[in-house]
């Protein structure tokens, strides 16, 4: 008992440095296989396998492990508990023995590696959305300076609009309004993309 709390304390505390699913999920079964206790970890995250078995143990056929579980979960002919960490992952632990502390632990356990797989995934988006915020800056302010060159043939054609002529002057507006129009555009797409990203996000 000491050694799964002292694992489940070190997984607990250890599992929010990891910057991937892959690692957390790595991580978690080789700390549990190392335990007595433990035979086998299977860990299936989005179709993707990870697991670890002592002494030749024959678990990867085990029927159970084709279903996502919705909560946690001992099933007594396999001696096995099973829990969902994310919608589409799950991890099964094959036992040696059990009884309701030792499941206690391992809920526990589940929850705290679920929290950790949660707050990676909304760091990984904020940090999707502050490069999003950044390159949007950067193109406000290449776009702000590409309204300035058709603005600046607007206030020129204004202020000598009677040595041009009012016909020409007029064409000098119409494209530079065009010019501004496709300048605004952009800007609308910039801000499009960030306004969906944010509602992903939050």
């Amino acid at each position: 008992m000491i050694d799964l709390l002292y694992t489940a304390f070190t997984v607990a505390s250890y599992v929010w440095l990891y910057d991937s699913r892959e690692k957390i999920l790595k991580f978690l079964c080789e700390e549990l296989i190392e335990l007595d206790l433990c035979k086998a970890v299977v860990v299936i995250d989005n179709n993707t396998e990870y697991y670890r078995v002592k002494g030749g143990e024959n678990v990867l056929k085990c029927e159970y492990l084709r279903y996502q579980p919705k909560n946690f979960n001992f099933i007594e002919k396999e001696n096995m508990i099973s829990a969902p960490l994310s919608t589409n992952s799950a991890v099964y632990v094959f036992l040696n023995q059990y009884d309701e502390e030792i499941g206690q632990i391992f809920q526990d356990l589940f929850l705290v590696v679920r929290k950790a797989l949660e707050d990676l995934e909304i760091r990984k988006r904020k940090e999707e959305l502050l490069n999003t915020v950044k390159e949007n800056l950067n193109q406000f302010q290449y776009l702000s300076d590409k309204l300035r060159n058709p603005l600046a043939v607007i206030y020129g054609a204004l202020e000598v609009r009677e040595e041009l002529g009012l016909e020409k002057v007029c064409l000098m507006i119409e494209e530079s309004a065009q010019k501004i129009k496709k300048v605004l555009d952009e800007l609308t797409e910039c801000e499009v993309q960030t306004i969906k990203l944010t509602k992903k996000i939050f």
